[in-house]
């Protein structure tokens, strides 16, 4: 009988263990996958972001410059046309030429829907005619499918577009932004398309991914390691946690310098570039050359208006506050009543004369205001703030010589 009774209590301490361990084991690897899952979601979510400011800041002005060069009512005559001896088709397609020499894009180029995945080169200011791997002749046609949604949300929205990294067997790895052309009637009747060779980013996003999965490889050894100390004893628990620890406070600065660094990309831009929400708050990302050229530090949280108040009339600020609520009055900017150069026109500091209240030197500013749809109802504006005091003072000293003022005027 003593037997008997004691077999069933040798069992149940003999299956207690192997159940403790089991379950141990399963919290383990449930617990692994959801970080290592956490890890990859938001290092993609980071990266994907990236690109997309980097691809905008680069992007944005050209496409705007080469926006106001269109005329969409000709654009869309020369596209149902499709006659290379329209004046107005070489005219424009010199200009384009001209805007992306001046720049560090590949192509530059206009398209127009022809059904489908398939779209119609309108005007391509990439080249010149005569280089046929370059240049696209008005009417050829291409399957866009790699890259169709971000265009079909420009016809669609009427906004700036950045599409993901894509690969090209020719330049390799580019990223593109996408503008609409609007004819008199407000409606999108093609897209402006302006593509970066990205190689560099690529090559960074991918080095950052690689750090990642191998700090995330590391968190997983050294977790298991963790568990064989665990199932051993108290204080082998204890030790390995404080490991585990300390692997996340290095994989957490790791990442941090990774993304330090690609701040440091935006940051090397000679541009004031920063988002500001509907009550002119700075947000936290912008370049850090905006800190320069206003002289002030630390510029997140504070109102633009605020900072510049000290160097215009009251009269002046409240213009601009009108206009900012019309920048962020979507049923506005999107109708065909306002277009974009009419937007920039209405801006009453497209060249400010400000003060420096660091150095207190007078400087003059070119800035310009945007409105960008991030959706799920946040609209934003992207200021672009350009130091041009010394494009200025040359153009007086020249205006100076010429009429006889400076020294070659008294020479002679």
């Amino acid at each position: 009988m003593d037997t008997n009774v004691s077999l069933p209590q040798k069992a149940v301490k003999e299956k207690r263990p192997r159940s403790l361990k089991f379950q141990f084991t399963l919290f383990f690897v449930l617990f692994v996958i959801a970080v290592y899952s956490i890890v990859i979601i938001t290092s993609l979510q980071q990266l994907v972001g990236i690109t997309e400011t980097i691809g905008y800041e680069l992007g944005s002005p050209i496409v705007e410059e080469t926006a106001a060069l269109i005329d969409g009512d000709a654009f869309e005559a020369l596209s149902l046309s499709l006659d290379p001896q329209d004046p107005w088709y070489e005219e424009t397609r010199l200009a384009m030429l001209d805007v992306k020499e001046k720049t560090n894009c590949i192509y530059l180029y206009t398209m127009a829907p022809a059904g489908g995945p398939v779209f119609r080169y309108i005007i391509d200011g990439s080249a010149p005619p005569d280089d046929e791997e370059a240049f696209s002749p008005l009417g050829a046609e291409e399957d866009i499918s790699s890259y169709l949604k971000p265009v079909l949300r420009t016809l669609e929205t009427k906004t700036f577009q950045v599409s993901s990294l894509d690969f090209n067997n020719q330049w390799g790895w580019v990223v593109s932004i996408f503008g609409p052309v609007l004819n008199s009637a407000g409606e999108a009747v093609g897209v402006i398309g302006c593509d970066f060779k990205a190689e560099k980013i690529y090559d960074r996003l991918w080095s950052q991914i690689t750090r990642q999965l191998i700090v995330s490889a590391l968190f997983v050894i050294i977790g298991f390691i963790a568990y064989l100390y665990l199932v051993n004893g108290v204080n082998r628990q204890n030790q390995r946690l404080r490991e585990l620890r300390d692997a996340a406070e290095a994989a957490s600065e790791a990442l941090k310098e990774e993304r330090d660094t690609i701040a440091a990309m935006k940051d090397a831009l000679k541009v004031g570039l920063f988002f500001m929400d509907k009550n002119f708050i700075i947000q936290d990302q912008y370049s850090r050359f905006l800190e320069t050229v206003l002289g002030i530090k630390d510029l997140r949280g504070g109102k633009f208006t605020d900072f510049i108040a000290s160097s215009v009339p009251q009269t002046v600020i409240t213009s601009l506050i009108e206009y900012f609520v019309l920048l962020f009055n979507r049923s506005v900017v999107f109708s065909h009543k306002f277009n974009e150069k009419m937007l920039e026109d209405l801006n009453p500091i497209q060249e400010l004369a400000y003060v420096n209240p660091e150095t207190k030197e007078q400087l003059i500013l070119r800035c310009n205001f945007v409105p960008v749809d991030r959706g799920q109802g946040r609209l934003f504006v992207l200021g672009n703030i350009q130091d041009i005091t010394g494009e200025k003072n040359l153009q007086k000293r020249l205006v100076e010589l010429d009429s006889g003022k400076g020294p070659r005027g008294s020479q002679g």
